[in-house]
């Protein structure tokens, strides 16, 4: 089978790269990423970190650019069946620029983004061809090479790891007496960016040193990690002006303790974690997230039956340490290890709950599967995932509960699409209780339910309810109904321009240009109208007049 570059990330249904990804939802992207990255994700969705979409039509690819610690590129491409992803970022696995990326297509649609035929191989293509034109060097060429390209950190790294002992301390010594003064220095502790450039130069030139210097590494890793803690706390490392926001946060330097981690003898590891743990829980801020989320990649494929035997003989793991390895330990643990180890992991990390749920489902375990999602004595509410409400509502109703009283406690905590639907399947309606709820706490979510089930009477009356809705969710349902409803969209659309002529603006005179535009779609005269009202009434408006002047 020919070799695949990137994440996959779900089966492709048609040969369209724009279509597939038109279709992927917002629980796909839960379902292949890590939990913790699916939030930093949405956080850079929120914050309008993904800048730049574009369609590839002649290699059926779509190429993202994502603002974070530096400009990252994310490329989409169908191959094999699948749809995968790369980016050019360090982590290993699905990461938060992908899924940001994902989220952004998810929300916004792909529609508008931008279209251009290059013909140009994908990065899979490049990098295939790249491997195979390798593979026909001889050595001798391939070494001509490396010392040809090789950058100079690389170099360094060589050439360190051949340093004397004195020499390895001398330039450790230095290294971590500037670190140190870096924390001191308050131009520095201004400029998060400036901060995270000066500690991975320096700690650049440490790389090599790892064997010699591995005690003085890690305590200096620990340091660096308590010290931007500390900042945090006395409000350094974090910019808020007119630019916008920034904080500190570094994926090289991440990458950096991975890579020290890492390559420790086994024993020397699990003592250095440990620490290392204690470290990263004591955090207040997710700066560091990406470490926490790599524990799995600190081991290697031969050491994981060692890791299952330490984690088994040593019962003062932390239990965050517990929940980081419980992935990677998964493919040696028997289901009755699984079980012990998921019970000591409890609610601490959803994904692993969900998974503890699971197996008791797929054992039929359904009294445990409610009395484990129930239980609160750590005061948490596992019913606000709709993953495991999902689960919860299947082994209710297995066990021949009342539906109606179990499908209104799970939707007060949970008041989304998805659980309406299960509900629906699993007792053939809601219910009034259920959807009153729902229209309480989660408004939109019965809307687009109403609107998959073509209740649009009802779709019709809740948009239509004062106060319920943004004014930007009701003109997307008109927009997408109005021929279905066209009297009450141009009852809407009359009172939001009169509303919008209230105030001045770019923002309000591109709403009224929107509502014109739509109710030309519905009643082409009045729309005309009203446009003439504008520019008799409003001639001192020349921005207003130009945006509305096809009219």
């Amino acid at each position: 089978m020919k070799e695949t570059y990137g994440e996959y990330l779900f089966d492709a249904v048609t040969e369209s790269i724009i279509e597939c990804l038109a279709g992927i939802t917002e629980e796909d992207v839960r379902d292949f990423s890590d939990f913790k990255i699916f939030n930093r994700g949405q956080e850079y969705y929120e914050e309008g970190m993904v800048e730049e979409l574009m369609y590839n039509k002649a290699n059926n690819t779509v190429i993202a650019t994502v603002k974070g610690t530096r400009e990252y590129q994310i490329e989409f491409r169908l191959e094999e069946g699948g749809i995968y992803s790369t980016c050019d970022c360090p982590y290993d696995g699905v990461c938060k620029h992908t899924v940001a990326v994902l989220l952004n297509f998810i929300h916004e649609g792909t529609d508008n983004i931008a279209t251009y035929t290059l013909n140009c191989p994908t990065t899979a293509e490049s990098l295939d061809f790249l491997k195979k034109y390798l593979e026909t060097l001889s050595k001798k060429d391939l070494v001509l090479l490396t010392m040809k390209f090789a950058p100079a950190n690389f170099i360094m790294e060589v050439r360190n790891r051949e340093m004397p002992e004195n020499d390895a301390e001398a330039i450790f010594r230095k290294t971590e007496k500037k670190i140190k003064k870096f924390f001191e220095d308050t131009d520095l502790l201004y400029d998060p960016a400036g901060m995270e450039s000066a500690l991975i130069s320096q700690l650049n030139n440490l790389k090599g040193l790892e064997n010699q210097l591995r005690d003085g590494i890690g305590e200096l890793i620990l340091f660096i990690i308590r010290s931007v803690e500390t900042a945090f706390n006395e409000g350094y490392l974090y910019i808020d002006d007119y630019s916008g926001d920034e904080y500190f946060e570094s994926d090289d330097f991440c990458e950096y303790v991975i890579a020290y981690v890492k390559q420790l003898p086994f024993e020397v590891k699990t003592i250095y974690l440990k620490e290392l743990d204690q470290a990263l829980n004591q955090m207040s801020y997710d700066t560091f997230s990406t470490i926490q989320e790599s524990y799995h990649r600190f081991f290697s494929e031969h050491e994981r039956k060692d890791l299952k035997s330490f984690v088994k003989l040593d019962g003062g793991i932390p239990q965050t340490m517990v929940s980081r390895l419980y992935k990677f330990l998964e493919p040696e643990l028997s289901s009755d290890e699984k079980e012990a180890i998921l019970r000591v992991i409890g609610r601490s990390e959803t994904d692993h709950f969900l998974s503890f749920c699971r197996q008791l489902s797929e054992q039929n375990r359904y009294s445990e599967v409610i009395d484990l999602i129930k239980g609160d004595s750590d005061g948490s509410q596992p019913l606000h995932d709709f993953r495991v409400a999902g689960i919860y509502l299947e082994a209710a109703h297995k066990l021949n509960m009342n539906m109606d009283e179990i499908s209104e406690e799970v939707v007060k905590h949970c008041p989304e699409v998805s659980i309406l639907r299960k509900i629906k399947a699993l007792k053939g309606t809601v219910g009034s209780n259920c959807e009153a709820i729902a229209k309480h706490k989660n408004p939109e979510d019965l809307l687009t339910f109403y609107e998959e089930e073509d209740r649009m009477k009802d779709a019709l009356d809740l948009i239509r309810e004062p106060k319920l809705f943004y004014d930007d969710v009701i003109f997307e349902f008109y927009r997408k109904n109005h021929k279905r409803f066209p009297e009450e969209a141009e009852t809407f659309l009359k009172r939001r321009i009169e509303e919008d002529l209230a105030y001045t603006g770019k923002k309000y005179y591109e709403r009224i240009a929107e509502s014109l535009d739509l109710m030309k779609r519905i009643n082409p005269g009045r729309s005309q109208r009203i446009a003439d009202e504008i520019r008799a009434n409003f001639k001192k408006r020349s921005s207003l007049i130009q945006i509305i002047r096809g009219f």
